[in-house]
């Protein structure tokens, strides 16, 4: 699928529509709770509410301890804002400087990251203020990047198909050589065909059906020529498939010395009543 890159008017009014679509604060926290969880958080809690100090909500993510040693945890500070309503370097030093504790006071693990989320943007000041201890990362997410994430991650967002004209332009250009029907003398392929594990397991060539429908009933062997090399093959009485093929398989490289199976494509035409494969 091809996703198509929000014109600039598109991505103001959707980051609008976000906003207007939490009727206060605390709707924006209990949505990021689902949101936090989507994109891979886990032991997400949105806190008691409490007026609008302390970290909205927490959320971790394990690292590779069995034991959960190195789990990161994160506090979230969420900020439901008009878009036109900048967060401050103020409040990103409010965030960083206080002793992290949820909304009733209860002090937090202090092995964590801070995450500013806002349905606005940020000053200048405030994204410098977040870079500038290192020892204490600040992640802020605006209201662009958070539009993004949702669209990414199928988060209130659902899609209508676009007719792209443009494509089917260029699928017709890629395939406006081949032809419907067999014909002597091609030098176009005509038909492309997988040879699986089965097809390899059974030492079995499977023939397309344009091409089966070629050879003449009487016929039980056939004259083929697979990657350059001309053989005379066995047919089974339906025609349905070339037999004798395991050392083509390996000569190939369908079948390893080990045994072992790697599918891959077969491309198809007829030329001077004779088959040419070509395996890739």
């Amino acid at each position: 699928m091809i996703y198509l890159e929000l014109s600039t008017s598109d991505e103001k009014n959707y980051i609008e529509r976000l906003y207007k679509s939490f009727a206060r604060g605390r709707d924006f926290e209990l949505f990021l709770n689902h949101f936090l969880k989507k994109i891979g958080f886990q032991e997400v809690v949105t806190t008691k509410y409490v007026g609008d100090n302390g970290i909205d909500l927490t959320c971790s993510r394990p690292g590779i301890d069995l034991q959960g040693i190195d789990t990161m945890n994160y506090y979230v500070q969420a900020k439901r804002y008009k878009p036109t309503n900048k967060v401050q370097a103020k409040e990103i030093r409010d965030l960083k400087g206080s002793t992290k504790r949820d909304k009733q006071g209860n002090v937090l693990n202090n092995n964590y990251i801070n995450v500013f989320i806002t349905t606005s943007s940020f000053t200048k000041g405030a994204i410098n203020e977040a870079e500038s201890n290192p020892n204490m990362p600040t992640i802020l997410i605006d209201g662009k990047t958070l539009l993004n994430m949702c669209i990414d991650n199928g988060v209130a967002f659902s899609y209508k198909p676009v007719f792209d004209e443009d494509m089917l332009k260029e699928i017709l250009k890629k395939y406006s050589q081949s032809n419907s029907t067999v014909t002597n003398n091609s030098d176009d392929y005509l038909v492309e065909r997988n040879i699986t594990a089965n097809d390899i397991r059974a030492r079995i060539l499977i023939i397309p059906q344009i091409i089966r429908n070629s050879i003449d009933d009487n016929n039980s062997s056939v004259n083929v020529e697979i990657n350059g090399q001309f053989q005379t093959l066995n047919l089974d009485k339906s025609h349905r498939y070339i037999g004798g093929v395991t050392q083509i398989y390996k000569d190939c490289g369908l079948i390893n010395d080990d045994n072992s199976f790697v599918q891959k494509k077969s491309k198809w035409k007829i030329k001077d009543d004779k088959l040419i494969v070509n395996i890739e």
